[in-house]
């Protein structure tokens, strides 16, 4: 949908095309962006909404280290008791849920697949973006020879088996899965921010949403637009663009470190 209204409005979308480096020959100068197949794009500003590869990118262009890790997750999707499918849809009431605690199960009423609800674990196991192993932590990927091979599904099938035994039979395990990256920080924070240095505030950096950006998709988009064209974001009085910024991991190694009471409370409960 998003680039659907992009291309309405000119934006050209340029499909499977490598980023390997950006530059800046001179201060009032355009920012150069430089792909794999040799191309080179020329713009007054640019935004690296990279994904898994944002601390890669940032790195080989600014040598700023951010604490973005990829992670590899499985999306884990399971059999509704026969019957009782209705009651795990929206409209039955059932609510899209998180259980907070070790393991962090979440979960989405049925709507994408019939039948089959998704429920799964928010973390995973780190990687590298270029070299992962798509099929890690599946069923389709156990094998002896391999030690994390049940260690996103198994948590999960434990947690379906004891809260939801009565609509979810877990004992076969998920009828699908889909496997998928996080870019997790330090403090679950989002990174947006001006990358700096010879870049000034040509180039916006927006990484590391930890697996809970994405239904924020819009209000992102508006900020990073405005960084880039306005120099800040038109953010409600309230809110505190620092808490995104790149230099609080320099205060602290951890970010915005904080203590989630209710979550807490709730997981003893």
């Amino acid at each position: 949908m998003f680039q659907s209204l992009a291309a309405r409005h000119g934006v050209v979308v340029r499909d499977r095309t490598e980023v390997i480096s950006i530059k800046k020959e001179a201060a009032s100068g355009p920012v150069q962006v430089l792909t794999a197949s040799g191309e080179v794009f020329c713009g007054k500003k640019v935004i690296i909404t990279a994904g898994a590869w944002t601390r890669k990118l940032v790195g080989s262009v600014s040598g700023i280290e951010l604490p973005i890790e990829p992670v590899h997750t499985l999306i884990c999707y399971w059999k509704i008791r026969e019957g009782l499918e209705e009651e795990l849809t929206a409209a039955g009431g059932f609510p899209t849920f998180a259980s907070y605690g070790d393991p962090y199960i979440y979960g989405t009423p049925c709507m994408e697949y019939p039948n089959l609800i998704k429920i799964a674990m928010h973390g995973g196991i780190p990687c590298d973006p270029d070299r992962r192993d798509w099929q890690v932590g599946s069923r389709a990927a156990a094998s002896a020879n391999e030690p994390d091979a049940n260690a996103l599904v198994g948590p999960v099938a434990q947690w379906v088996s004891k809260f939801m035994p009565s609509h979810i039979d877990a004992s076969n395990g998920p009828v699908m899965t889909q496997g998928c990256m996080y870019s997790m920080t330090p403090d679950g924070d989002f990174v947006i921010d001006f990358l700096g240095g010879e870049f000034g505030k040509d180039v916006v950096v927006a990484g590391g949403f930890s697996g809970h950006g994405f239904k924020m998709g819009p209000a992102v988009g508006k900020i990073l637009a405005e960084l880039a064209v306005l120099g800040e974001a038109e953010v409600p009085d309230g809110v505190d663009m620092g808490i995104f910024s790149i230099v609080r991991f320099k205060s602290n190694p951890r970010g915005n470190v904080k203590e989630h009471a209710a979550q807490v409370s709730l997981h003893k409960t």
